[in-house]
């Protein structure tokens, strides 16, 4: 699985940045220009970003992880993928 960084507020998590960029362009967004700078994250990035964690309620905990850790523990969970990974929307 791979962390593919949509823009600025969005990543994605799938087996490829073609699959992520398909389901970013066709369920969230209107257009489709949005995601045409969409890449992979390095290891840098992986072990750099952090991802705050939250609640059923989607309210933060205080808790944050590195965006590496919070993918291994996505893909422990299974689920359908692509799919959003984080947003600093939220």
């Amino acid at each position: 699985m791979k962390i593919i960084e949509m823009n600025d507020c969005d990543w994605w998590i799938g087996e490829s940045l073609e699959a992520c960029v398909k389901d970013y362009t066709e369920h969230y967004v209107d257009d489709p220009e949005s995601s045409e700078d969409a890449r992979e994250l390095n290891d840098d990035e992986l072990d750099r970003l952090t991802f705050a964690v939250t609640d059923e309620n989607e309210c933060k905990t205080g808790e944050k992880r590195t965006f590496r850790e919070q993918l291994a523990i996505e893909v422990a969970a299974g689920g359908e993928f692509p799919r959003m990974f984080a947003s600093t929307e939220y």
